[in-house]
């Protein structure tokens, strides 16, 4: 699936307790995320390396290679040798130009002890701080926290910019780092793959995960019912196209892990029951997302700032090959199966590290609504377009200069918003929020997004109308933010509202207070 422009990502959690006329409170939602890859055009970005794994990044021609998908041959339709991934002549420092690869690094609470997570932010620090202030290509910075992922700075090409936004990452317990939260901590790794993949999906060039933590855990489809196991294969399915599409390349890094050597193409993963919280056991696991990718997993080391510079080596330097699969007699069927990608060279000591596949629509399962209002959401704020069909308006911003960030309160009116009865005599709405930080020349800087399900204590459709519903945001303020847009729809596609704030407004409402969030 291809979009217009760069998306933000979406987390599905529920954080807050909304006051209003009705007594209403907030709980939480999930779902599973049914995307489908209906690409036509697919981007290989290959690393070549000799037979002792050094880099291979000159010398070799497009006659060189050879693609086959499911072992049919594929006429290569375009070519880029490294020596072409460089920044452009106007290449901004800010905004990613196709060109050069972009890192997206991702600091992984949520799957950390507190020890490893401060380890981990130790060597992240030690990284950056051997890195020159200004950094060969754009870099973003993300955290998966205990309850979302939030973008702490867009993509710069400032080292500083890096550290700051690092040493003001919220204090917290990784509270779920146990196997009572298994299942919880799967789901949210999954989607946090999938949110990134959205929101670089429209921009152009290869982008590098750099995934500092130990990844999700893995699971086991022997242990799950059968109404969940095609569930649960979709979702996996779906993620690997998502992370195609949007040429995404995951290099997970986590130190001091034993385990025994994995093959996580599709048919071959572990069907071990007894993984415990191994991110790399049972059927769906981030191992996978690593091959299917053409990634690297490292691990059993502890010098995790060499093992950041080798991914980006290997993620620099690479040939790019593209093919229309549908032109060389490959299958057209949309059944949901995988498209097996191999790329040789006519040198035998040379090896290809590129991804593994792609799996074909299936045409049993739609996109789900839910994902597709997270799209109008992510499109309205982006948009110069006024959105008056949901009531909103920003409250206070409470600013937090140390720290960059502020909590913005919003008042949403009820009289759009679609209520569904309970049981219990209750009504319950829910809406997906999205604000994001923009720069004077409209790139993004930070963003935060929130799914929010409200419970009113009536059911009386008058009174729901004339609810003001409270709820506020957290998000960054990097320090060239020109611009707020906050974006609201009800979760089920139906109305959309949005507010913007320029800088003066900003300052004019904001109140210094002492910092003090959790994740």
């Amino acid at each position: 699936m291809r979009f217009s422009g760069p998306l933000i990502h979406a987390t599905l959690l529920c954080l807050l307790l909304l006051p209003g006329a009705a007594s209403i409170q907030s709980q939480q939602t999930s779902a599973v995320p049914t995307f489908q890859s209906t690409t036509t055009l697919v981007f290989l970005d290959v690393t070549v390396v000799d037979k002792k794994g050094h880099i291979v990044s000159s010398g070799l021609t497009k006659d060189d290679f050879s693609i086959t998908e499911d072992k049919r041959p594929q006429r290569i339709f375009s070519f880029e040798a490294p020596e072409s991934h460089v920044p452009g002549k106007h290449a901004s420092d800010d905004a990613p130009d196709g060109s050069v690869p972009t890192t997206i690094f991702v600091l992984d609470q949520l799957n950390s002890s507190l020890e490893d997570f401060a380890f981990l932010c130790d060597q992240m620090q030690k990284y950056l701080e051997a890195q020159p202030s200004k950094l060969a290509a754009p870099a973003e910075f993300m955290l998966l926290g205990n309850r979302t992922l939030e973008l702490l700075q867009g993509y710069t090409r400032s080292r500083d910019d890096l550290l700051f936004a690092l040493k003001h990452v919220p204090t917290a317990i990784p509270y779920k780092n146990n196997a009572a939260f298994k299942d919880e901590r799967f789901f949210q790794s999954i989607q946090a793959l999938q949110q990134i993949a959205l929101q670089n999906n429209g921009v152009t060039g290869r982008k590098n995960i750099i995934w500092i933590g130990r990844g999700g855990p893995g699971t086991a489809l022997a242990l799950r019912n059968i109404y969940s196991v095609g569930k649960l294969e979709r979702m996996a399915h779906q993620t690997t196209n998502l992370l195609v599409d949007a040429r995404i390349t995951l290099f997970l890094i986590f130190p001091g892990l034993k385990l025994q050597e994995i093959d996580s193409s599709p048919g071959s993963r572990s069907s071990d029951t007894t993984t415990g919280l191994d991110p790399f056991g049972g059927d769906i696991n981030f191992g996978g997302f690593v091959n299917e990718t053409g990634g690297q997993l490292l691990y059993n080391e502890n010098d995790v700032d060499e093992l950041i510079r080798q991914s980006q080596r290997m993620g620099a330097k690479y040939y790019t090959l593209t093919y229309q699969p549908n032109q060389e007699g490959s299958p057209t069927d949309a059944d949901g199966k995988f498209r097996r990608i191999k790329v040789t060279l006519r040198n035998p000591d040379l090896h290809v590290i590129t991804k593994g596949g792609y799996y074909a629509p299936d045409a049993d399962h739609p996109v789900d609504a839910e994902k597709q209002t997270i799209l109008n959401v992510s499109q309205a704020v982006q948009s110069s377009l006024p959105y008056t069909g949901l009531g909103m308006k920003v409250d206070n911003i409470v600013r937090h200069p140390e720290s960059r960030s502020a909590n913005i309160s919003l008042i949403v009116q009820s009289k759009s918003i679609h209520w569904e009865s309970t049981e219990d005599g209750k009504s319950i709405a829910n809406l997906i929020f999205l604000a994001v930080s923009f720069s004077s020349t409209h790139q993004i800087l930070a963003s935060k997004l929130q799914g929010i399900a409200f419970s009113a204590t009536t059911q009386d459709p008058a009174a729901l109308a004339h609810l003001n519903l409270r709820t506020s945001i957290t998000l960054r303020l990097p320090y060239n933010t020109r611009a707020i847009r906050i974006a609201a729809q009800t979760e089920d596609g139906g109305s959309l509202g949005a507010t913007d704030l320029n800088r003066q407004a900003i300052d004019s409402l904001s109140v210094t207070a002492p910092h003090a969030t959790s994740r």
